[in-house]
């Protein structure tokens, strides 16, 4: 494993960061490491928008749209 050290970190920040991690129970290292995951997450989550928005739209009429609802439910036309 990896090890990653931060230099010159403002002592406001540095405090608060020990005082959340201790709200958390956690070492200051493991709250650091959750908001490099959470961060990570996020910008996949971002990526896969992105992607997801570059699709092409395609249109579906809505009477089988109500029609597809009406089917998943169970319910009779």
């Amino acid at each position: 494993m990896a090890a990653l050290q931060i230099k010159e970190v403002p002592s406001e920040l540095h405090e608060r960061a020990r005082t959340r991690a201790e709200e958390l129970d956690l070492t200051l290292g493991d709250y650091v490491l959750s908001l490099i995951r959470r961060d990570l997450e996020r910008s996949q989550a971002r990526e896969w928008r992105a992607q997801l928005l570059e699709r092409p739209v395609v249109a579906i009429p809505e009477g089988l749209v109500v029609e597809l609802i009406r089917e998943g439910r169970g319910e009779d036309n």
